[in-house]
């Protein structure tokens, strides 16, 4: 891409730019903020496999067409091409995986930070109504033995 294309490709280009900035002054304070790196990285990610795998595909296109040598022709020109743009479509893959890792890492941090967290409350708040102690029309705890069971070895 040069910079005398059209103002939609400038456009494009500075919104990845845009992102990558946002994506820069993210600080981990609280999980939105995870929430919100995640959710960058997989735009990135998203938007540069865009853009790479096309590219493959146009260099690919570009190249085998080339009409080189007499030795360089036809069938040997587009097998060249594709080995030239496979190596951008790994790339494109990479940045691909890169997003898809932002989207893990949020998931991850769910499964085991918010979840357990999350968990607790719960027992936490099912346990808040009873009181330590003694207590009147409860079921017997296990430690205490069940009425009428008194004096019997355990």
């Amino acid at each position: 891409m040069s910079d005398d294309t059209g103002s939609s490709e400038v456009k494009v280009g500075s919104d990845l730019h845009k992102m990558i900035q946002q994506l820069e002054k993210i600080e981990f304070k609280t999980d939105r903020d995870l929430y919100n790196y995640a959710k960058l990285l997989r735009a990135i990610g998203f938007e540069l496999y865009t853009r790479v795998a096309f590219d493959a595909d146009m260099i690919t296109a570009i190249l085998s067409q080339y009409k080189g040598k007499w030795y360089t022709f036809g069938l040997q020109s587009k097998i060249r091409a594709k080995l030239v743009g496979a190596h951008l479509r790994a790339g494109a893959s990479a940045a691909k995986v890169l997003g898809l890792a932002g989207v893990k890492m949020y998931a991850s941090f769910v499964r085991h930070f918010i979840r357990p967290e999350q968990e607790a409350e719960a027992e936490a708040r099912k346990g808040k109504g009873k009181k330590p102690g003694f207590s009147i029309g409860d079921k017997p705890s296990d430690t205490a033995g069940k009425p009428g069971e008194a004096g019997k070895a355990a």
